[in-house]
């Protein structure tokens, strides 16, 4: 069995007033009924201006690519994914120079880790106002993640996507509307990044089946891709979903105390 060998870090200008830079990152076992594999994450919470310290984690290939964005806010994803996936790949193959380490993008834009890995390791990443968090994992065992903050606002919106029997998965789930309709969107989405199809396909083939309470999770199986299940946790005004093989077991329960940790 592989240590979760969890590092928290904090980075900060301690100044009164100031955010501080909050990085969580360690490991966790992804168990199958012959095999066990490790997978890593990085929770990142950070300002925009503290993104800009960590530079030098960019690849340069990826640092002329950051210097042609002319927003902010895209700017700042960038960071927030490129960043926190750095730092989970550090995690998993206790690879010390990340500079070496390009992350591009794929026809779709999934993420393709390239250079000076010696195994094949591959990234799911998602990032929200200031929150970057990063799935490490072996290529023979893809995951994903999603993570979106709950808004009333948008709960219309994302209702208009849903069909009718995960409309009323979301009446009979006990959760705030708003909670439970952001809640099954990033399970669809982290689904569509473990596909590596983004939301290209048709929402109809990522459809939920269930939405069950487990201890402090949801769990939800799908109806067409039946391979896959995923584990929801929200906090604060976060919902984070992760995606894994419907046969795996992850030990994910560090990864959620960061988590609420980082977003309560």
């Amino acid at each position: 069995m592989y240590n979760s060998k969890i590092q928290c870090t904090f980075l900060a200008d301690r100044k009164p007033g100031k955010q501080m830079m909050l990085i969580h990152r360690g490991k966790f076992t992804l168990k199958r009924e012959n095999s066990i594999h490790a997978a890593a994450f990085c929770i990142l919470h950070a300002a925009a201006e503290q993104l800009t310290q960590h530079l030098h984690l960019l690849h340069p290939e990826e640092l002329s690519y950051y210097e042609t964005l002319k927003f902010d806010k895209r700017r700042e994803s960038y960071l927030l994914g490129r960043i926190s996936a750095k730092k989970a790949i550090g995690a998993l193959s206790l690879f010390e120079d990340l500079g070496k380490i390009a992350i591009e993008s794929g026809i779709f834009q999934f993420p393709v880790v390239k250079y000076a890995i010696t195994r094949n390791l591959q990234v799911s990443i998602t990032h929200c106002e200031g929150l970057g968090i990063a799935l490490s994992y072996p290529e023979v065992h893809p995951l994903g993640i999603d993570l979106e903050r709950t808004d009333k606002a948008n709960t219309e919106a994302i209702k208009e996507q849903l069909t009718p029997a995960e409309l009323a998965l979301t009446r009979t789930s006990q959760l705030p509307e708003d909670v439970a309709c952001t809640m099954v969107w990033t399970m669809k989405e982290a689904l569509s990044k473990v596909l590596r199809t983004g939301l290209t396909v048709d929402l109809k083939l990522l459809e939920i089946q269930s939405l069950a309470k487990e201890g402090d999770v949801y769990t939800s199986h799908f109806r067409h891709l039946i391979q896959y299940r995923a584990i929801s946790c929200y906090a604060g005004a976060y919902v984070c979903s992760i995606v894994v093989p419907g046969k795996t077991t992850p030990e994910l329960e560090e990864f959620w105390r960061f988590f609420r940790e980082t977003v309560s």
